[in-house]
């Protein structure tokens, strides 16, 4: 599930929509026994692809991943005495005696726009990001796929996919066929690629090329900060496995213009930077804690962005107070400003709801994303007050990753609030959920403040009390569990 986050969105600034394209793919596949392998050779040019699919015997029908992908085809042969014919965006491999082959080319960049986001295609300095939809069309009936990387000599390959083998002119990964959605994204060319420890968890950083030439010293810096300050959200990073892009355009006038979750067949997270931005600029910004936040919750439905953005949102400040990255009180600040921002933008007449359908047509995003952000720090508070302080928001989400993540599926609002009351015991989550995504006014937060001992000054400043309780509960969400 794409997720995106511009640095002005939050800010008060505009971007144009995010457009989505589902893969065509059968619902119910199998593995079978004889299963459709595949090899993709990348030539240094990056200009073309050359995929091998074949089966040890028999035929195989292989369809479009996208409605684009037939396009993008250049040659299609059959390989000894077997046979292909394309009719209504399927390959239709006929056996011969023996193995049976096809091999297609795709110019992944040559039909396609280049203005907008999120591209399918970016083209670099020594690389090339593309996506499955455009080169990998998939095996009828199969479930999973083995596909193989042949590259030239220092050149190397990210995908969001699990690795079953590395050699020093290739990769092997195990892909999962059935995509909900058209999100990820490879890597090819002159990457550095870097692996980021974080407890079990295994997390692949890949930095494409560019010119000027990024620091990469300082990414894994700013970046392993961002990783922690996740992690201490509830204790663990909360998926097991992530492709980290880094994709740096030499533009933008900020640290991060764009930054992107995807879902499509393994967790990752896409960041789009201006690499010409200071070490303290990047430190700054908040799209990288932003994004990883949103690994704490499953792909969810378009519906429930007021929900997920929310979370993000809240978790942006939050976790970088607990890693030292902010100050607790420059995080409160931030929230606060967040919410006034959310408050202003909310529109008498315009719920929750009818904001989350209609954010881009109607630029309701202070409304979507900080009312979604006053949902959870409610939620939060009111978990705490329950249970003496036991329980928090924190630690459901940490249940939740136990019981639930990585999802590899795309939940419903519903089905994820309904389990976080199950968890927390509670219903909470679905109370409050009910009475604000209905409503046309931001929600109430006058009771939280007083509990937080926060105040509203002029000019979108905030005061802090001094009263022990309320100073040991506001260390306490900005602190580590």
């Amino acid at each position: 599930m794409p997720c995106f986050a511009i640095a002005l969105l939050i800010l008060g600034g505009q971007l144009a929509p995010m457009s989505q394209t589902a893969a065509q793919i059968p619902s119910q596949v199998t593995s079978p026994a004889d299963p459709v392998e595949y090899r993709v050779e990348v030539p240094a040019a990056l200009d073309s692809l050359h995929v091998r699919a074949c089966r040890q015997s028999g035929g195989f029908s292989l369809l479009a991943p996208s409605a684009q992908a037939k396009a993008l085809l250049t040659e299609v042969v059959a390989q000894g005495d077997a046979s292909v014919a394309i009719s209504n965006e399927r390959l239709q491999v006929t056996g011969g005696r023996g193995a049976t082959c096809v091999v297609y080319r795709i110019d992944p960049t040559s039909t396609l726009p280049r203005a907008g986001w999120p591209r399918r295609s970016v083209t670099l300095v020594d690389a090339v990001l593309v996506s499955p939809s455009q080169f990998l069309w998939l095996p009828e009936g199969q479930s999973e796929l083995s596909l193989e990387f042949v590259l030239p000599r220092d050149y190397r390959v990210s995908a969001p996919w699990q690795t079953i083998s590395e050699t020093e002119r290739g990769r092997v990964f195990r892909v999962p066929v059935a995509f909900e959605r058209d999100d990820a994204r490879v890597a090819l060319g002159r990457l550095e690629i870097y692996r980021l420890a974080e407890a079990a968890s295994v997390i692949e950083l890949a930095v494409l090329p560019a010119e000027p030439a990024v620091d990469s010293a300082m990414v894994r810096r700013w970046l392993s900060a961002n990783i922690a300050a996740v992690t201490a959200i509830h204790g663990d990073f909360p998926v097991p496995r992530l492709q980290l892009l880094v994709v740096p355009l030499g533009a933008g006038g900020e640290p991060v213009p764009w930054g992107q979750v995807s879902r499509d067949g393994g967790d990752a997270v896409h960041l789009y930077i201006d690499q010409r931005q200071s070490e303290a600029a990047f430190m700054d910004d908040w799209v990288a804690s932003h994004e990883l936040s949103h690994l704490l919750h499953p792909a969810l439905t378009g519906g429930a962005r007021w929900l997920f953005e929310g979370l993000a949102s809240y978790y942006q400040n939050v976790s970088r107070a607990r890693v030292g990255m902010l100050t607790p009180r420059a995080a409160w600040q931030r929230l606060h400003a967040g919410f006034e921002r959310g408050r202003h933008g909310t529109k008498l007449g315009r719920t929750l709801m009818d904001a989350t359908r209609a954010m881009h047509a109607e630029r309701a995003y202070m409304q979507v994303y900080w009312s979604g952000a006053a949902f959870f720090i409610l939620a939060d508070l009111e978990l705490r007050s329950a249970s003496t302080r036991a329980q928090t928001l924190d630690g459901v989400l940490a249940e939740f990753a136990d019981c639930c993540l990585p999802a590899r599926r795309v939940w419903t609002a519903r089905e994820f609030l309904t389990r976080l009351d199950r968890l927390s015991g509670t219903d909470v989550f679905t109370r409050l959920a009910v009475a604000h995504r209905d409503s046309d006014r931001f929600p109430d937060l006058s009771d939280a403040y007083r509990t937080l001992g926060l105040k509203r000054l002029a000019g979108g400043r905030l005061a802090f009390d001094d009263l022990p309780r309320a100073r040991a509960l506001r260390n306490a969400i900005m602190g580590a569990p």
